[in-house]
């Protein structure tokens, strides 16, 4: 189906997807055709984790595309779409800055998709653009106000902004600091020399305090031979002969007295305390953990377990005012749920006990994998991502969604894109996944 060039892409010898990288289509549809397959690997290497095959595809993909050379409203959106994915692959890859590139270039082929201003708010937090990264967030929201996770983002990185501004401001203050020291430091020596003038001065004007002058003469004359220049600014001072720090205090006899004997003394080992260990400890609670502050039970294979059956759970049926109430959704799979003892994942869940009190600890992302059953016997696949379920979460808040997607291009799923938008990815089915990720809170608290 696509031609091949003759010279392979270096960056890309050693790619298993070499037959559509260097593929070279001639006409419109080859190219169009080469585009959704690009597309389509390129959304499998992201889900997989495969970041770098997937900036590869995606690059490919917006070479074919930019050379097709249209200039309709379709066309920029799917540019905007694709510099969008390949800045997600940067920022995953840790290259903020070719994440920013793309991220800039997605807003501008398309200023009213949201995930690009999403992306470029990422690229410029790990840049340290904190201003811009507000600004893009705030762009992001002007576009869909109730995204809570939007709302988030846009919440730290205001946060990081005032410190970032208290930062600058503490740093300032530090210089105006070293350059005034520095102004101080080169001072002592006029004033030196005019101190040193001063008691002779008064020696010839005062006769009556002659010798107390003299004396005052002779312990400046000694100090200073104690003392280079600076030594004055620093703050030291010379204690029974000795130069030492001008904070520095010697201990009375009354005050030895009052504070007693502190040396260090042995313990008998015959009349300590026993150890922990030899006390009856309480259950579910380790030896070194005798005050009770903190104590926590890694649940996490338990839990996804458990997540996944009650998500399995999941059936939905159209309400009768529906334009199909014959029509019916289905979990056919669970994905991402991966532990995070394990390569690549983030799944985790525990009980911890702090001074007595239980918490629920827990954090997944879960992508649920759905299939409707139209009136007429057609069946449409998908997925949508749950992201954020974790142990801050309030039963009855809802959950934000995202990544929402159709697999295939039948023409069933084409005639059902709007049904399954208002049924499975705004509401009806969605509610009801929901209400089992609910109910699988309440089971973890009531199990543990």
């Amino acid at each position: 189906q696509f031609r091949y060039s003759s010279t392979m892409n270096l960056s890309s010898s050693f790619s298993p997807h070499n037959d559509v990288l260097n593929a070279s289509p001639t006409t419109d549809p080859e190219k169009l055709s080469l585009i959704e397959e690009l597309k389509r690997r390129g959304r499998a290497c992201v889900t997989t984790g495969q970041y770098p095959h997937g900036r590869d595809l995606y690059g490919k993909a917006i070479e074919v595309l930019t050379d097709l050379s249209s200039e309709s409203n379709s066309a920029k959106r799917d540019l905007s779409i694709l510099h969008s994915n390949r800045a997600l692959c940067h920022l995953q890859m840790n290259k903020p800055s070719d994440c920013y590139d793309d991220a800039t270039s997605a807003t501008c082929f398309d200023p009213t998709y949201l995930k690009g201003f999403w992306r470029l708010g990422q690229a410029c937090m790990a840049l340290k653009k904190t201003q811009e990264a507000v600004d893009a967030y705030t762009a992001a929201l002007e576009l869909e106000e109730g995204n809570k996770a939007l709302k988030k983002e846009l919440i730290k990185a205001k946060k990081q902004l005032v410190k970032d501004q208290e930062e600058a401001e503490k740093k300032a203050e530090e210089e105006k600091e070293k350059e005034k020291d520095a102004t101080v430091v080169r001072k002592p020596s006029t004033v030196s020399t005019a101190s040193t003038a001063s008691p002779s001065t008064s020696v010839v004007s005062n006769t009556s305090g002659s010798t107390t002058n003299a004396n005052t003469t002779e312990k400046c004359a000694a100090s200073n031979a104690d003392f280079t220049k600076s030594d004055h600014v620093r703050g030291y001072k010379v204690v029974n002969g000795k130069k030492t720090s001008f904070f520095h205090h010697e201990q009375t006899e009354e005050e030895k007295r009052l504070i007693g004997d502190i040396a260090p003394k042995r313990i008998d080992p015959a009349t300590s305390n026993p150890t922990p260990s030899s006390k009856t400890q309480e259950k579910d609670v380790s030896v070194w953990n005798k005050a009770g502050t903190w104590e926590e039970k890694d649940v996490t294979d338990w839990a996804i377990q458990s997540v996944t059956d009650k998500v399995m759970e999941t059936q939905y049926d159209l309400p009768d005012g529906s334009p199909d109430p014959n029509a019916s959704v289905v979990v056919t799979n669970i994905t991402k749920l991966i532990s995070s003892k394990k390569t690549l994942g983030t799944a985790h869940a525990s009980v911890a006990k702090v001074r007595g009190k239980k918490k629920y600890i827990f954090e997944f992302t879960i992508c649920v994998h759905w299939e409707v059953t139209l009136g007429s016997g057609d069946k449409c696949d998908g997925k949508m991502t749950f992201y954020d379920v974790d142990g801050t979460h309030e039963i009855g808040e809802g959950y934000d969604v995202s990544d929402y997607c159709l697999d295939g291009d039948s023409g069933a799923q084409a005639d059902a894109k709007f049904l399954m938008e208002r049924f499975v990815r705004d509401g009806g089915f969605r509610t009801a996944v929901e209400k089992k990720l609910d109910e699988w809170i309440q089971l973890f608290r009531d199990t543990y």
